[in-house]
């Protein structure tokens, strides 16, 4: 497949565009310095540019057949997950598969104690970042995209376990490898699984 990733050269990002590259799929990457992308593919593209900009996206998005985000807040801009959302829905991309964090709420939910607790926590100690999140469902939600917005809990840097466990309704676990994240990400991409879902994922 030509897939297009937003957030490439953070740490789950990285391991995301190789995993992509070793299964032969056509890569396009956006990153606004080309030099932080250091590995070097003959199936890989650079493209320039912010995430947030819609001419930028548009750019990166052109003939690729799904957008895979591991984008997370930067430091010092706003709404960066928003903002990039809805810079692609405007460039006829049909297929777009994000990351977003366990403690965002989604209508059907059926988190419990421990879940709903550090639903709230989060809400108090990042504000910002749940507004990002939570404008972010909404523009997937209004859009006529095959969206799949995935949740993780706390990632960890670790090797992919091979076993990682999804749930719809609920968190299966306080923990994620970005190996098995990445991993996740890429078949839910290329195998259009959970289309218009946001399923919790752990390790």
């Amino acid at each position: 497949m030509h897939l297009a990733i937003l957030g490439g050269t953070g740490r789950t990002g990285v391991l995301l565009v190789r995993r992509a590259l070793d299964a032969g799929h056509t890569l396009r990457v956006l990153a606004r310095d080309a030099k932080k992308v250091t590995l070097q593919h003959q199936k890989l593209t650079v493209v320039t540019g912010d995430a947030t900009n819609p001419a930028d996206v548009a750019r990166l998005v052109e003939g690729v057949d799904a957008v895979i985000s591991a984008l997370g807040p930067v430091k010092g801009q706003e709404e960066v997950c928003s903002r990039a959302t809805q810079a692609l829905l405007s460039t006829g991309v049909r297929r777009y598969v994000l990351t977003s964090g366990a403690g965002l709420d989604v209508p059907g939910d059926e988190k419990d104690l421990m879940g709903r607790v550090i639903s709230k926590l989060i809400r108090v100690l990042s504000p910002a970042m749940v507004i990002d999140k939570e404008k972010e469902l909404a523009l997937l939600q209004q859009s006529s995209l095959e969206w799949t917005l995935v949740r993780p809990p706390r990632l960890v840097d670790a090797p992919a376990t091979g076993r990682a466990r999804i749930d719809v309704k609920a968190g299966p676990g306080s923990k994620v490898t970005r190996a098995d994240l990445a991993d996740f990400l890429l078949v839910c991409a290329t195998e259009k699984r959970h289309v218009r879902e946001a399923p919790f994922i752990a390790s």
